[in-house]
């Protein structure tokens, strides 16, 4: 049987209390997750995720891009959850071993969910289209296959993470990134919007085709008696969905209240303004594991390292877009293509910047299952009733957008600095030592 490959992780020094070198310096833990061969796949993926938009941004009339960018929101909607999941199979393996007869008998039982979800999905395919005024209703209805095989998907990711293969799992996102690009480019010139989407899911089947394989040649041992916990799967869930709605339903919402052109334009700004979150969120995700590991054994240090490599990364994506977002605008979309977005663009970019913060901050809230995750929530909450007060034009939505992410951001920081700050006390560390969304898969 090989040995796994080393777990993805920013911290590199020791684990606190053990013996060890002197902990790197934060310069040195960001070179070292610049340099992972998943953040790597996640730049390439969303350099081609560029490309991808640039090119249906040209094939499409404003208000056919609109309503693709309102279906593809959905789609990663969808697909939000799911990062809960993969988080539960990932701890599956690497808590208890990976056993070859736990890890069949879990993709069949997820194979079986994932099919029951599609179908209700598909149920609520007519609400879709007539929500976002769909052209198709088979626009609508491709929903369904693509969360079935995002649910498999998302659970063979996880058990190859758990098992220590960074680099198969990295294939995984090329792979589907490349085949998403090539079919949604062929497809879209000959059946419009409903070519893109197809392309996308099967980009997604192609991902879940190369993450099966080696999940399925893969023969070990472990504890037989190992499961998925469905608690920790339903608060993971719940999580990582509030802070998914949090920074996403404003382009939901737009695509329902703006005009045709002006929900393309949204969209524009929007590709291009919330880019700057792909790169903090696949380092949130390897940070992940350290902070449960943390939050039990009271380092609140690797919070703050946590943070400043978030932000650093965060808010030198937002400056880059900012300086140039008409040149940006230029390049994906032509001359004639959405020019006038350029301040939407920037204020867009900021609000991604600091969304990235809270989104940090929930998964430090996630790692302890503190209460101040229903702060996203209430934040969402806030986001829709501000949208659904002012939404006449682009800029009010986004300005609704910024207007309820400050306050969120003020109380998670506060909240979480507290709790966090406290937990690093001596006094009260023992208080922690309870099980954490790490040990998901132990008896």
């Amino acid at each position: 049987m090989p040995e796994p490959a080393p777990q993805a992780s920013l911290d590199t020094g020791p684990t606190p209390g053990a013996g060890g070198p002197p902990t790197p310096s934060v310069l040195s833990r960001l070179s070292a997750a610049l340099a992972a061969p998943l953040l790597l796949a996640v730049v390439v993926q969303n350099i081609a995720n560029f490309a991808f938009h640039a090119v249906v941004g040209r094939a499409l009339p404003p208000g056919d891009y609109g309503a693709l960018g309102a279906v593809l929101a959905v789609m990663v909607l969808l697909s939000v959850p799911l990062m809960a999941l993969q988080a539960s199979a990932s701890a599956l393996v690497s808590g208890s071993g990976w056993d070859t007869a736990v890890v069949r008998r879990t993709l069949t039982r997820v194979a079986a969910a994932g099919v029951a979800v599609g179908l209700l999905v598909l149920a609520a395919a007519g609400a879709v289209q007539s929500y976002y005024h769909l052209a198709s209703a088979l626009d609508a209805a491709v929903l369904a296959p693509f969360i079935t095989v995002s649910i498999l998907l998302a659970v063979a990711r996880g058990l190859l993470l758990g098992d220590g293969r960074v680099t198969t799992t990295a294939t995984t996102y090329l792979v589907g990134t490349a085949a998403r690009f090539g079919f949604g480019v062929l497809l879209v010139l000959s059946f419009g919007v409903t070519g893109a989407l197809l392309g996308t899911l099967l980009g997604e089947v192609a991902a879940l085709v190369a993450a099966t394989l080696p999940v399925l040649r893969r023969r070990g041992a472990g504890d037989p008696t190992a499961s998925l916990r469905v608690g920790d799967l339903a608060l993971s869930g719940f999580a990582v969905t509030g802070l998914f709605l949090f920074s996403t339903v404003d382009l939901l919402m737009a695509r329902h209240y703006l005009p045709d052109a002006a929900t393309g334009s949204y969209t524009a700004a929007a590709t291009i303004g919330k880019t700057v979150l792909a790169l903090p969120a696949a380092v949130i995700g390897v940070y992940f594991p350290r902070l449960v590991i943390a939050w039990r054994a009271g380092d609140a240090a690797t919070l703050r390292r946590a943070v400043v490599v978030v932000c650093g990364l965060a808010f030198a994506g937002a400056a880059v877009v900012a300086a140039v977002p008409g040149l940006l605008l230029h390049l994906l979309y032509g001359p004639e293509g959405f020019a006038d977005a350029a301040g939407l663009v920037r204020l867009l970019a900021v609000v991604a910047g600091l969304t990235s913060v809270i989104s940090v901050l929930t998964y430090a809230a996630l790692a302890r299952r503190g209460w101040s995750l229903l702060v996203p929530w209430v934040g969402a909450v806030l986001e829709v009733a501000l949208i659904v007060r002012a939404h006449a034009t682009t800029t009010d939505i986004a300005l609704a957008s910024l207007s309820a992410l400050l306050p969120t951001l003020v109380v998670m920081a506060v909240w979480e600095g507290l709790v966090w700050r406290r937990a690093g006390r001596p006094s009260v560390r023992g208080r922690h030592e309870r099980p954490a969304l790490a040990d998901v898969g132990t008896s």
